[in-house]
């Protein structure tokens, strides 16, 4: 199906491991695991929220218990380290199989201002520098204590880390002199804020940095229960009709399993991804794909809620594009696709325009400012999304000189994509206004022959050009039979809103006031960035693993 209507309504140096303890901590070793499940521990005047058919004066027997008990094993487990390395015994409840969510297949690229890896290469930071980038960025979403809070606790995450795991950082290789996805803007640092695990593996470093803390968090007492898909959490009545947050009911080999938290539980249970009612509800627009973890589905969202939390920045996501007929067949799958369209886009000799053949924003810009400039809304006629559904387009030699969808110019291109021997023909074929796109055509070749674009300056910034002086490297003409198209989609890496936390990662109710024993981090918190936009590569594991290590920190002090 081609046309305007289509998406309108559519809405993841090598160091010895520290020595292991001789005494795992009570409560989490396998002996204390197999005595309380088989005995239990009763408290009275207890409620799962969520629940309907609990009474809450029945006595309760727990299955598990620990001083923390931490939902996720992604960026999460940098709390869950923080508390196990303060004394506590801290569980973490996994749904899947296997450790890491969405942070598991990223980059493992975390962003940190002011870090100590980059000021031992001589590149200058300061709190005043990030501070001012972070405040245009957070758009008026942050409280200006969040951007405190993680400017003042990110190195100091850093270095716990590197002090209580194997991983150390260095400066990312992986974005060169692009770390600041806005490097113009005052307080940006173009390079060093981006850390990455050093290691000879080349590639993605997420998994190299999730191992790295899930062997830190194990050594330092910490326990990983797999497929124990966290429900419901559980509240006592306390006094003044204030209801404390003291444990988790869970669900294992198909029964409820009831963990009591005694100091308090972390929600670090990623966003909602996969639930496509809660983004048709609560996103700026539509995004039907995402590269988010299969497991992120909203739930400490929701449990959140469930215990009076109040919620923040959930219009919000770490945005992306995708190729439409790449991402479409594996959503089934709860596969993410790939970054082809992504970093095609970019390239010189293409444009991405709308059914009405229009460019409509800069193609070579950072991901995430791109995501919202899919949803301009029209609002005449049937209304709608003026730019989706959307095209990305090559000519010959863009082909001859990199990929499209992702395949060498000498392989066989994908039946989604489309070639033609004439835009007017390529135009017919994807259902766009064939005037309209020989006219932004012409338009765009002229001032791209002479390496400007005075519509949407693309290759002005540096970052535009990936650290390179030379504007070719995303401005050519389209102009060079045949062409190519495909449908490119607004995608997601995952959403970064959910429930309201103060600067010591305690989750907040309606009224500002502290939901006792509930903290929250990562993307099933509402702190983003902080706030609104992208700060640069790693720009979502920066903050999610700060207000991790804060709220395992408040958890233990």
């Amino acid at each position: 199906m081609r046309g305007k209507d289509r998406e309108t309504n559519d809405q993841s140096p090598s160091h010895p491991d520290p020595p292991e303890r001789a005494e795992p901590k009570a409560g989490l070793n396998r002996r204390r695991f197999l005595e309380t499940a088989a005995g239990g521990l009763a408290l009275g005047s207890v409620s799962a929220l969520g629940c309907a058919s609990d009474d809450p004066g029945t006595d309760r027997h727990w299955d598990l218990e620990a001083d923390v008990v931490l939902v996720g094993t992604g960026t999460g487990l940098v709390g869950g380290l923080a508390a196990a390395v303060s004394g506590a015994s801290v569980v973490a409840l996994e749904k899947r199989s296997i450790a890491g969510g969405s942070t598991g297949h990223s980059g493992g690229v975390a962003w940190i201002p002011n870090n100590r890896m980059m000021a031992e290469e001589g590149i200058k930071d300061s709190r005043e520098n990030a501070l001012t980038y972070l405040t245009q960025l957070a758009a008026g979403q942050a409280d200006p204590s969040l951007l405190e809070a993680f400017v003042d606790a990110g190195p100091e995450m850093l270095e716990f880390v590197e002090k209580n795991t194997r991983l150390r950082f260095r400066v990312s290789t992986i974005m060169g002199d692009n770390a600041d996805y806005h490097p113009e803007w005052p307080g940006a640092v173009k390079r060093g804020r981006s850390v990455e695990p050093t290691t000879e593996r080349v590639g993605l470093f997420g998994p190299e940095l999730i191992e790295g803390i899930r062997r830190g968090f194990e050594a330092a007492g910490g326990e990983i229960l797999f497929e124990t898909p966290a429900q419901r959490l559980i509240l006592e009545e306390a006094a003044g009709g204030v209801r404390r947050v003291i444990g988790v009911e869970a669900r294992r080999d198909g029964r409820p399993f009831l963990v009591r938290a005694r100091r308090g539980v972390h929600l670090a249970a990623g966003g909602f991804d996969w639930d496509f009612e809660m983004k048709r509800h609560f996103l700026r627009g539509p995004t039907i794909f995402t590269l988010g973890a299969s497991g992120n589905d909203g739930d400490g969202i929701r449990m959140a809620m469930a215990a009076g939390a109040d919620l923040r920045n959930m219009n919000e996501l770490w945005g992306i594009s995708v190729y439409r007929g790449e991402a479409e067949p594996i959503m089934e799958h709860r596969m993410g696709a790939t970054l082809n369209a992504e970093l095609e886009k970019r390239s010189a000799g293409s444009i991405v325009v709308n059914t009405r053949g229009e460019r409509f924003h800069n193609e070579a810009a950072d991901y995430d400012s791109t995501w919202r400039s899919y949803h301009a809304w029209e609002n005449w006629g049937d209304l709608g999304y003026r730019n989706l559904p959307a095209y990305l387009l090559f000519d010959a030699r863009a082909r001859a000189r990199g990929k499209i969808a992702g395949v060498e110019a000498a392989g066989t291109l994908p039946d989604w994509v489309v070639g033609a021997p004439s835009l007017s023909e390529l135009a017919e074929k994807l259902g766009i206004d064939a005037q309209g796109l020989e006219r932004t055509v012409a338009r765009f070749n002229v001032y791209a022959a002479e390496l400007r674009d005075p519509d949407f300056h693309r290759g002005e910034s540096s970052y535009d050009r990936y650290g390179q002086d030379d504007k070719s490297i995303t401005l050519a003409p389209l102009d060079q039979a045949p062409f190519f198209g495909a449908e490119i989609a607004a995608a997601d890496l995952g959403t970064c809103g959910g429930a309201r936390v103060n600067a010591r990662a305690e989750v907040l109710d309606p009224f500002g006031a502290v939901i006792p024993g509930l903290y929250a981090s990562g993307n099933n918190a509402g702190v983003g960035s902080p706030g609104s936009s992208y700060g640069g590569g790693g720009g979502t594991l920066g903050p999610a693993m700060t207000f991790a290590y804060i709220a395992g920190r408040s958890l233990t002090v």
